[in-house]
C-alpha cells in the first residue's frame, strides 16, 4: 500500500519475485537508507593459486621446517632439494617435503599465474606486497620492420610460430600493427630476443600475400606481476593443485587474510551505484533499496531489500535537488542518489524519468519517477 507522506515509497507497479531481492549484504561498513540505488556487485576475488608466496629469487631450496608449512616460492634455480624441479615452477613447502603447485612454462612463471602474498618480509617480485594478489604476465618481444620490404601478418597468424633467419630464434606471435610494422612474440626460451637484421617468417601462414619482415628494432617487454590490493570484506579461493590450501577460502579483514568461517563463495553485495560514461561502460543493472541496513532487527543485521530500476515501478524517492527537477526529466545514479541527466560528455545511463516533483530543495525534497 502507499502512504504518500513518506519519504519513500513504492506508489504502481510492485515487481515480480525475479525484480524483488531480499538479502543482500551493503557493502562492508556502508549505510544505505531506503531509496539509495545501488548495484549488486560480489566481494570475491579471482582464484589464485597459493595463499603463501615468499620469495622468486632464490636459487637454491631454503632450509625450512614443519613450523614454515604452506610458504610457497618461485623456482629461480635448481639448487638442493629443487634439483627435481624446473625454473619458472612454483612449490610449496607441505612441512616434510617440497610439491610443484604451478608448473613454469619456457623457465618462467605460467602467464595469468596469480598468488596472494601474506608473509612479512617477502622477497624477489614480491617485496614490499605483503597482502596483495598478483598476476604474472609472461616475457614479450615487440620487432619492427621499417624496412620497405615488409608484408603484414593476418588474424589467421595470431598464435602461429614466428622464426627468425639469421638468429634463429623463434617465438609465438600475440599480436601485429600492421600500420606501424610491429609485431609482438611470445618468445620461445628467454633467450631468444630476436636481433636487428634477421628475417621473420611464420610457420604455416595462410595469408596472402605471405606475411615477412626484416627486423629493424627488437624490444623486450619484462615480465610483469600486476598487483591487487585487496578491500576489507575480499574473499579469494586458493586453487592450486597439491597446494595445502586447494580449494578453502580466505577472507581480507583490512590487515589479515584468514580462513572463511564459512567455505563457500563469497555472498552478493551491494554498494551505491554511479551510473558511469555511455561511451566507456557497459550499462549497469540499477537497484533501489526499499528498505535500508538502519531499519531492518538483529535477525537481519546488515541486510537490504531491493527492487530492480528495471521492473517499471513507479517510485517516489527523497532528492535534495528536487528544485531542479521537473516532469520529463531523466535521471541517472550519482554515488547511491538520483541526478539530472545532463547531455555532452558521453552522457550517463539514465535508470528513471521524473514524473512528479515536490520542487523543494534539501532534506524534504522529493520526486516521483518511472524506472526503466
Amino acid at each position: 500500500m502507499s502512504n504518500l507522506n513518506s519519504v519513500f515509497d513504492i506508489l504502481r507497479g510492485w515487481p515480480d519475485s525475479s525484480a524483488l531481492e531480499a538479502g543482500f549484504d551493503p557493502d562492508t561498513g556502508a549505510t544505505l537508507p531506503e531509496g539509495t540505488l545501488v548495484y549488486v556487485a560480489t566481494r570475491e576475488l579471482l582464484p589464485a593459486k597459493v595463499l603463501r608466496i615468499k620469495d622468486s629469487s632464490l636459487v637454491a631450496a631454503p632450509a625450512l621446517v614443519a613450523a614454515d608449512r604452506g610458504k610457497s616460492y618461485v623456482v629461480a634455480g635448481l639448487g638442493g632439494a629443487w634439483a627435481g624441479f624446473a625454473i619458472g615452477d612454483i612449490v610449496e613447502w607441505d612441512g616434510t617435503a617440497w610439491n610443484a603447485v604451478v608448473a613454469g612454462i619456457e623457465s618462467e612463471v605460467a602467464t595469468g599465474t596469480r598468488v596472494v602474498v601474506i608473509e612479512a618480509a617477502a622477497a624477489g617480485a614480491f617485496a614490499g606486497h605483503e597482502e596483495k594478489v598478483l598476476q604474472y604476465t609472461k616475457k614479450t618481444v615487440s620487432v619492427v620492420s621499417a624496412a620497405l620490404n615488409y608484408e603484414g601478418a593476418g588474424t589467421t597468424d595470431i598464435g602461429k610460430t614466428v622464426v627468425a633467419t639469421g638468429s634463429g630464434h623463434t617465438g609465438t606471435l600475440v599480436s601485429y600493427d600492421n600500420g606501424a610494422r610491429t609485431w609482438v612474440i611470445d618468445p620461445t626460451t628467454p633467450a631468444d630476443v630476436f636481433h636487428v637484421g634477421d628475417t621473420l617468417a611464420i610457420t604455416g601462414t595462410t595469408t596472402v600475400p605471405t606475411p615477412f619482415g626484416t627486423v629493424t628494432g627488437a624490444t623486450p617487454a619484462g615480465a610483469a606481476w600486476a598487483m591487487t590490493v585487496p578491500v576489507t570484506g575480499n574473499r579469494i579461493k586458493i586453487n592450486g593443485t597439491d597446494s595445502i590450501y586447494e580449494n578453502k577460502y580466505y577472507d581480507y579483514t583490512g590487515t589479515v587474510w584468514y580462513k572463511a568461517a564459512r567455505q563457500v563463495a563469497a555472498p552478493a553485495s551491494v554498494a551505491k551505484l554511479t551510473s558511469g560514461i555511455k561511451t566507456s561502460t557497459v550499462k549497469p543493472h540499477a537497484w533501489i533499496a526499499i528498505q535500508g541496513n538502519d531499519q531492518f532487527d538483529s535477525q537481519f543485521v546488515n541486510k537490504i531489500t531491493c527492487v530492480k530500476c528495471s521492473s517499471g515501478a513507479i517510485l517516489k524517492v527523497p532528492s535534495l535537488i528536487a528544485d531542479t527537477l521537473v516532469p520529463g526529466d531523466r535521471v541517472y545514479a550519482n554515488a547511491g542518489v538520483l541526478a539530472k541527466l545532463t547531455s555532452g560528455g558521453g552522457m550517463q545511463w539514465p535508470c528513471a524519468q521524473v514524473i512528479k516533483s515536490n520542487g523543494t530543495a534539501g532534506a524534504t525534497g522529493w520526486i516521483v519517477v518511472a524506472t526503466y
